[in-house]
């Protein structure tokens, strides 16, 4: 018998379709060392071939051993497994991605594109769900101000909720400028910016979730006068 005719005859045996080339690639390699250790004692490539084949015996029988090794029913729960741990790890993966990527993203105080100046703050807040930082004020060239900040969810807090407050703008007459709402559910971490009007006497309250207010005093930090 021919070794492609064995290798043929035991691979039919193997019930699990995933290990039939790892069963035939072994066997193959194994009757290539056979028969080159054959032809090194002076067999012809025909006979080394041939005895080689004989001396590993009948092919339906030694497929049928490998089988019971590659049990069909174990190896596709195994193939199974692997999907399913697949399936539990790219979405995992893209988890990780996607917050590293807010977490990057709060790394430096942000800058609008349109700045024509800007003025540093640099005030904490610190809310019942998050920790705010207050970076900068941004005047645009149109004459637009913005606030801008950064925001990190407390672990006690996991989740935000879309659509909630961090803090509102007001002014002395609790006139609302403006508000800044986190993002996704879920984000660790974000940044953002909220456009204001300047208040008559430049005074900006700053609103959080829990109700505290903080003053800030806008000519302290601009040097525009109003």
């Amino acid at each position: 018998m021919k070794k492609e005719e064995f290798l043929r005859t035991v691979r039919k045996q193997i019930h699990f379709v995933f290990d039939r080339d790892d069963v035939e690639n072994e066997l193959n390699q194994h009757l290539s060392d056979s028969i080159e250790d054959l032809m090194e004692e002076g067999l012809a490539v025909e006979e080394a071939e041939y005895l080689a084949v004989e001396q590993m015996g009948n092919p339906v029988e030694v497929g049928k051993l490998l089988n019971q090794e590659h049990n069909p029913l174990l190896g596709y729960l195994w193939a199974a497994s692997r999907v399913l741990l697949a399936c539990l790890i790219c979405p995992a993966v893209l988890y990780v991605g996607v917050m590293g990527f807010f977490l990057l993203k709060t790394i430096t105080p942000m800058t609008l594109k349109d700045s024509a100046k800007t003025y540093d703050v640099g005030i904490d807040l610190e809310l019942p769900t998050h920790k705010v930082k207050l970076d900068k004020i941004c005047l645009s060239e149109s004459g637009r101000y913005s606030l801008t900040y950064r925001a990190w969810t407390k672990f006690a807090y996991s989740r935000a909720g879309i659509g909630s407050q961090l803090f509102t703008l007001e002014d002395d007459a609790g006139n609302h400028l403006g508000g800044a709402t986190n993002g996704a559910i879920g984000n660790l971490s974000e940044c953002g910016s909220k456009d204001f009007d300047w208040p008559e006497n430049s005074v900006l309250h700053i609103v959080g979730v829990d109700g505290e207010i903080i003053e800030l005093d806008l000519t302290e930090y601009c040097d525009e006068k109003r």
